[in-house]
C-alpha cells in the first residue's frame, strides 16, 4: 500500500510510538516510509551541535521568552531528547541511544518553545525544545502563524462538547475522496453511475455506469461490493480519487465548501468528499457516567444502569412474595443500589435508593474486583468488568467515576467471529484524542472510521475510546475495544495517565508519565 494522504495518519501513528505490531482489537497500520530514513542515521556519528538563539534572553528578574510555532505535517513528531530515534536501537550511535518519540503533534497545532534552537546534522532546521517537553525538528514546524503550509490546516480538535470534530456517515459504496478541488467534468467522470445514498448498482441513476479497465464494470457497481474487497482494494490510482469508499465509513469533517463542481465536505485530513453523499452525524449524549466521589452525589457503587426499553420499577408489598410491577423506567436511567437484593422465581430484584426494585433482567450493576496487590497509595486505576458491562474509576481504593461499556462480542462456536476483549492486567500506553480505526475481518466487508475520539491503548491494538457510531453500551458491541460513550470517554480520557501536555494530539507513557493500570476481568 502506497503512503496516500488519507492513510498517512495510520502510518504515522504506529511509528511515532514505536509499535512493532497490531494483533487483533481495533485495527491501523503501524508501517512507515520514515522509519527506513531514521534507520539510514543508527550508526552515523553526529557532527557538533550548534546553539542559535532566538529571542534575546530577558533582563534580569523578567519572564522567561517563549517563540510560538505551529506544526506544519500531519503528523509531527516529538523526541525526548533533540534526534531521531533509530530503527534499530542495537545500531544506534552513542547519540541516538535511548531516543525515543513520547508525542505528536497535529498539522495545525501550536504550541510554545524556548528561545532557542539546537542545529544538528540529523536536523539542519534546528531542533525546538517545547515548553511542555520534548523535542521538534524545526523541518516540520513554522514560527510564522500565516505560512502557506498552515492553509489547508484543519481546525483544532473542538473544546467543548463530547466529540472532538464533526462526522459524516458515506451513504454510498464507491464515493470518491478527491486529493483536490475537482472540475464538473471529473465529477461526471469519476461519479457517473454512483446512486446517492445506495450501496449497490440497483439505485437508480440517470448516467450509464463508468466502466473500468478493459470496459469492464467498476467493482463498486456491482451487487454485493462492500463484502468482496479489503481496505488495499479501495486505493484508487484514478487521477484526482485518492481512495473510494464503501457504504459505512465514516469521515472526520473539518469544514463545508462550495466550489465550481458542487458542495463538498474537507475532511481533517484535507481531502474532498462530495456532499450529496454524506450524511451529518447528529450527537446525542443519552446517559453520563457518575462522579460518585463528589460531595454532592448521592449515588455511590453499587450503581444500576437501566439498559431495557420496557424496565419498569417494582415494589415487594409486605406479607407477599410477588413484586408489583409499577412506573416505566427510561432506558439508560442510573440509580443508587443498597446493596439488598430478593429472589422471586429465579429473578433477582436489587433495591434502589429510592425505594423501589430494579429487575435483573433490566439492567446491569458495577461490579469491581479488588484492588491490585502492588497498588501505590492513591494510585489511578481502572476496572473493567466484562461480565456486567461495566467500568470503575479508582484512585486507591476510592471509586471516582463509574459507567457501562460496550467490550469485544464473543462467539463460542465461530472463531471468525469470536472479537472477546482480552483479560489481564494493562497499563495505558498511549493516549490519542482521535485517530482512524480500519479493519478487513468483519464479516460484511471493510469497516473505516477516521478520528475515533479519546483513544487510550491498553494491549497492543486494543483500546479504551469513545464511539458516537451506536449506542448498545451495557451490551457486547466492538471488534475488541472497549467502547464509552464519547462524554464518558473524554471525561476519562483526561483523568487517565499519561497526561496529554497542552497542545499535543497524541502522547506516550514514559516513566516520568506512566500510563494508568487497566484490569480487565469477568
Amino acid at each position: 500500500m502506497g503512503p496516500v494522504a488519507r492513510r498517512r495518519e495510520r502510518v504515522g501513528v504506529g511509528v511515532l510510538l514505536a509499535l512493532a505490531s497490531l494483533v487483533g482489537g481495533c485495527k491501523r497500520h503501524p508501517a512507515s516510509p520514515s522509519a527506513d530514513a531514521a534507520g539510514a542515521l543508527d550508526a552515523a556519528p553526529e557532527a557538533a551541535a550548534t546553539v542559535v538563539q532566538l529571542v534575546a534572553p530577558a533582563p534580569d528578574g523578567g519572564p522567561t521568552p517563549t517563540v510560538r510555532v505551529a506544526a506544519i505535517d500531519f503528523l509531527t513528531p516529538i523526541s525526548n531528547r533533540p534526534e531521531w530515534p533509530p530503527k534499530d536501537p542495537t545500531k544506534a550511535s552513542d547519540e541516538r541511544i535511548g531516543v525515543v518519540r513520547v508525542g505528536y503533534l497535529r498539522k495545525g497545532d501550536v504550541v510554545d518553545a524556548k528561545p532557542q534552537i539546537v542545529q544538528k546534522q540529523s536536523c539542519p532546521e534546528g531542533w525546538y525544545e517545547l515548553v511542555t517537553g520534548g523535542f521538534v525538528c524545526g523541518k516540520s514546524l513554522t514560527r510564522d502563524m500565516n505560512a502557506k503550509e498552515l492553509a489547508d490546516a484543519p481546525h483544532p480538535p473542538l473544546a467543548e462538547g463530547p466529540l472532538p470534530y464533526q462526522y459524516g456517515l458515506n451513504l454510498t459504496t464507491g464515493t470518491p475522496l478527491y486529493r483536490r478541488k475537482v472540475t464538473r467534468e471529473e465529477r461526471k467522470q469519476y461519479e457517473r453511475g454512483l446512486p446517492v445514498g445506495k450501496s449497490d448498482s440497483k439505485g437508480g441513476s440517470s448516467d450509464p455506469p463508468a466502466s473500468g479497465e478493459g470496459g469492464d464494470t467498476p467493482w463498486y457497481l456491482k451487487e454485493g461490493a462492500k463484502k468482496t474487497v479489503s481496505l488495499n482494494d479501495l486505493q484508487s490510482r484514478e487521477g484526482p480519487v485518492v481512495e473510494r469508499m464503501v457504504r459505512g465509513f465514516y469521515l472526520s469533517l473539518d469544514k463545508r465548501v462550495g466550489f465550481y463542481a458542487g458542495r463538498f465536505w474537507k475532511t481533517a485530513a484535507g481531502l474532498y468528499a462530495p456532499a450529496e453523499h454524506i450524511k451529518v452525524h447528529e450527537p446525542k449524549t443519552e446517559f453520563e457516567g457518575v462522579h460518585v466521589n463528589d460531595a454532592d452525589e448521592k449515588r455511590k457503587l453499587p450503581i444500576g444502569f437501566v439498559l431495557g426499553l420496557h424496565a419498569r420499577q417494582y415494589r415487594f408489598v409486605d406479607g407477599e412474595d410477588k413484586p408489583k410491577r409499577g412506573d416505566h423506567v427510561d432506558r439508560f436511567t442510573i440509580v443508587g443500589l443498597t446493596g439488598q437484593k430478593k429472589v422471586f422465581e429465579d429473578r433477582h430484584y436489587l433495591e434502589t435508593q429510592d425505594g423501589w426494585w430494579m429487575r435483573d433482567l433490566d439492567g446491569t450493576t458495577t461490579r469491581p474486583g479488588p484492588a491490585p496487590a502492588d497498588l501505590a497509595p492513591g494510585e489511578k486505576w481502572i476496572d473493567v468488568n466484562l461480565t456486567t458491562q461495566s467500568l470503575v474509576a479508582f484512585e486507591g481504593d476510592k471509586p471516582v467515576y463509574a459507567t457501562i461499556i460496550s467490550s469485544g462480542r464473543h462467539d463460542d462456536k465461530d472463531a471468525t467471529k469470536d472479537h472477546r476483549t482480552k483479560m489481564g492486567s494493562f497499563r495505558i500506553r498511549e493516549k490519542h484524542i482521535s485517530a482512524t480505526m480500519d479493519d478487513d475481518s468483519a464479516s460484511d466487508g471493510p469497516y473505516s472510521i477516521e478520528d475515533v475520539p479519546w483513544i487510550m491503548y491498553f494491549n497492543q491494538g486494543y483500546a479504551l475510546h469513545g464511539a458516537f457510531w451506536h449506542s448498545a453500551f451495557g451490551h457486547e458491541r466492538s471488534h475488541g475495544c472497549v467502547n464509552m460513550t464519547p462524554h464518558d470517554a473524554k471525561e476519562l480520557f483526561g483523568w487517565a495517565g499519561p497526561t496529554l501536555p497542552q497542545g499535543w494530539h497524541g502522547v506516550r507513557a514514559t516513566t516520568d508519565n506512566p500510563g494508568t493500570r487497566v484490569i480487565i476481568h469477568d
